[in-house]
Parts: structure tokens; sequence; C-alpha cells
């Protein structure tokens, strides 16, 4: 390092580099090496990727692929006619075996088989520890407590013979093996779960009725939330809206148009703030009974949510604003041909792990 420099400068500028920048120069000094590890600085570094151009990314999980991209912003152009431009797409630095379960928290992923947490901004791939029971159905579910600033994997395990939930933790960076908290008499659905504010939510039946459980990761302890007259629960998913959980409900699409629930506080006896949202008219095109065949994927990210449709045409992106209520079409470029996206993740580039 250039002893001209002063050493705060040097820090301040990689703080604003992408990580992928970061990685190259470590193997420069050991001061580099040693600096990336430290926390203040990976946290400062998390903090300017929110608001640097090329630090949010998006995170596609394809039938038979797994690939990043840059959520490119509005040009002068785009803003106008509401198009956004997503020009390339880039290919993992490790392999996902293909159909794996995926959740994320604060730039970081899981996977289910085999279990482990990914990095996709550093390519590095953390194991779980194996909890060796062939008797139970297994799900791994990541989450990130902001306040004591620790991420967290919850193991729910469900018996088959009886649907009992038992609530198993992990603390990256601290703990060594699983630790058992909870259990319930909840059976646990193989739908996406969802982090916000610290607190996981996944869709449970209990007493036969459909619910949501909150775990909390703080205090680790769950909070039933029961859904009513929910009955068509494979129409149901969760999203983040606004740092506020939602329900985006499937089930009226011949009518044209989507059903998007808002959660208020939780503390609370549970209200839901209910907007329906109209097709927007680049769909107007696409017959219903086409509409209601494809393969949807949803994913929310600062009041917006952005649609995909598996069509046989390829690939159709559309994003919507909750707060505006209006449509923008994002069109993609360089995104493998001939194959389906199950669901997209926004993430933003960090340095954990």
């Amino acid at each position: 390092m250039n002893p001209s420099i002063p050493k705060e400068i040097v820090i301040q500028i990689f703080t604003w580099l992408p990580v992928k920048s970061i990685m190259r120069f470590k193997c420069v000094t050991k001061f580099l090496n040693s600096l990336i590890s430290e926390s203040y600085f990976t946290d400062i570094h998390t903090t300017h990727s929110m608001t640097r151009l090329g630090g949010r990314k998006y995170f596609l999980d394809g039938s038979e692929f797994y690939c990043t991209s840059d959520q490119e912003r509005e040009d002068v152009k785009s803003s106008a006619s509401g198009v956004v431009q997503i020009q390339s797409f880039d290919e993992l630095p490790f392999y996902i075996p293909v159909g794996s379960n995926l959740s994320c928290a604060n730039g970081l992923f899981c996977i289910q088989k085999p279990a482990a947490i990914l990095n996709p901004s550093t390519g590095h791939v953390r194991f779980l520890p194996k909890l060796n029971d062939n008797l139970s159905m297994l799900y791994y579910w990541l989450g990130f407590e902001p306040e004591e600033n620790k991420y967290k994997v919850l193991l729910t395990r469900t018996t088959i013979s009886k649907p009992y939930l038992k609530h198993r933790v992990f603390t990256l960076g601290i703990d060594e093996s699983w630790r058992e908290t909870q259990s319930f008499p909840y059976h646990v659905m193989s739908k996406h779960g969802i982090c916000i504010n610290g607190v996981i939510y996944m869709f449970v039946f209990h007493d036969e009725l459909l619910a949501i459980d909150a775990f909390d990761l703080k205090t680790e302890s769950s909070k039933l939330i029961v859904l009513k007259n929910a009955s068509k629960w494979w129409y149901y998913e969760l999203i983040e809206v606004k740092g506020q959980l939602a329900i985006i409900d499937y089930e009226k699409w011949s009518r044209e148009y989507i059903h998007l629930r808002v959660l208020g506080q939780i503390q609370k006896e549970e209200e839901w703030e209910s907007h329906i949202i109209h097709y927007p008219s680049m769909w107007k095109h696409i017959p219903p009974h086409v509409i209601s065949d494809v393969i949807l994927s949803c994913m929310a990210c600062d009041g917006q949510i952005l649609f995909i449709l598996n069509l046989e045409s390829g690939i159709l992106c559309s994003c919507y604003d909750v707060t505006r209520q209006s449509w923008r079409k994002i069109e993609t470029k360089g995104l493998p041909t001939n194959h389906r996206i199950k669901r997209i993740y926004s993430y933003v580039e960090t340095l954990v792990m």
C-alpha cells in the first residue's frame, strides 16, 4: 500500500467498490486481506451497496440454471416509456443442485439440498451441520436479525406420522450445532417463506386452518397468524412490501386482477390492508386461459413488485409500483433461452461470510 495515501482514505475508497473488485484486491496486501473480514468494514460496504450503481442485484432461479444480474436504473429515455433494461446475466461461480429450494436474507442465500449458506457476491459457500433424520421432512429458512446483526437459520422438522412442527436454530459464526427451541402442533407447507425485520414468516396448517408462523429471530419464539377465509392456499405467496408482510393472491387471475393484502402490526389484532392490482396493458393481448396456466414469479423491493410470466414465446417481465399504482416493462437481454424462471430474488451485495 502506498504510504503517501492515508489509511482512512484507502478504507473509504474500498467501501464503495464492487465485491468482485475487492475480492481481487485482497491478495495484494495483508492489510486489505484482513480489512474485508472486519465487521465495521463489511457493514459500511453493505450500506454503500444499497445506493451504489450495481450494488443491487437480481438472483434468478430457473428451471435448469441459476444466474445473477444488476438491477439497472431507468435512464431518461426509458423512464418516459416505463422500460428498464437488464443487459446481461452472470452465471454463478459455484454449483447449486437444480431444484433446490432457496431462502434469502440480507445478501445471503440458504439452499435445502445440501443444506448450505451461499454468498452469490463472493462465491463463498458454507455447509450447515448435518442432521441425521430420515423420518422427518426438513425445511431450512435463513433470516437476519438487524438489532443483533446476526444471521440465523431456522430448521423446521415435520414428522411424517403426525403433523407436529419442531424448531431448531443455528446462528452463523457462533453455533457449532443446532439448538432446539420450540415444538408446535403445526404442519409446515412447502412454500417459500420470507424474512422481514428479524422475523421469518412461513405458511403452516393449524387445526385444518391456513395460518402464518411468525418466528422472531431475536427471542426465538413464534406467533401464529390465522388467515380467515383462506381455503385456496395454493394461490398464495408471501412477499415484502415497504418493510411489511404481504400476501399475493392469484385466485382472481381469470378476472384480470390480482389481490394484494398487506399486514399491519402483528403485535395487535391482525389487520390486512387490501389492494386490487389490475392487469397492465402489456398483458391484455394474452388470452385469460394462457395467463392462468403460466408460472408466475413475483418479488417485492421498495414497494415495487416484479412479476415474471413464462410464456411459450419467452419471458415477460413487468414491475408494479404499489404507491403509484402504475406498471412498467422490464426488458431482458442475455437470459438463457428455452428456460423458465421459477422465482426471482432481490439482494444487495455483501462481503459477509
